[in-house]
Parts: C-alpha cells; sequence; structure tokens
C-alpha cells in the first residue's frame, strides 16, 4: 500500500544532491536509504551485530553465557547465517565449475 512522507526542503536538497552523484531521482534515493534502514542485515548494522555475536561466543568459552545471552547468540547466530547465505550463494556458483570438473576427473579415474 502506497504512503505519503512529508519531507522538508532542506531534506529534500540534501537527497537530491546525493542523488545525482548516483544518477537517481532523489525520490529514488531515499526509497534506497529506506530500504536499506528497515533491512535487518544491512551492512552497518550487520557489523554491529556481528561484533556482538563475537562477544558473546567469546564470553561462552571464557566465562559461560546466562540463559538470555544464550537466547540472544542463538539468534545472532541465525542472522549471521542468513547474512552469510547471500555471500555464500555467488561463491557456490564460482565452484560450480571446479564441482564438474572434479566429478569428472573422477569419472575418467574409475
Amino acid at each position: 500500500m502506497p504512503s505519503t512522507l512529508n519531507v522538508e526542503d532542506e531534506l529534500v536538497d540534501a537527497l537530491r544532491a546525493q542523488a545525482r552523484n548516483r544518477e537517481l531521482s532523489w525520490e529514488q534515493w531515499a526509497l534506497r536509504i529506506l530500504t536499506a534502514a528497515a533491512d535487518p542485515l544491512n551492512e552497518s548494522s550487520w557489523s554491529e551485530l556481528n561484533r556482538r555475536r563475537l562477544e558473546l561466543i567469546d564470553a561462552k568459552y571464557d566465562r559461560g553465557l546466562t540463559a538470555d545471552e544464550r537466547r540472544e547468540l542463538t539468534a545472532l547466530q541465525a542472522a549471521a547465517e542468513k547474512h552469510l547465505e547471500r555471500l555464500d550463494r555467488g561463491r557456490m556458483t564460482w565452484l560450480d565449475h571446479y564441482i564438474g570438473r572434479a566429478k569428472q576427473v573422477a569419472q575418467s579415474d574409475g
């Protein structure tokens, strides 16, 4: 459902300047910004989440975790898997050629 957002002129001017550098309309640029902000795994929030995940992993082995920390770590691990899955898909596509070649070599040796 489309919605209307009233934006102050100063902000529109700033968005226009940024959008011009990207060869976008200010509306397209604003939508990209809002979409990234709504994504819980955008790069800036991912860095914060991952930092906290690593702190909890260290604490798990140093002192153990409270029940709340265990739940938090479980949620952060799931978020990490989701985030890294996107990266892994590209890597797996790149590996497909080599996997196929390895199968060919294995079959020819048999």
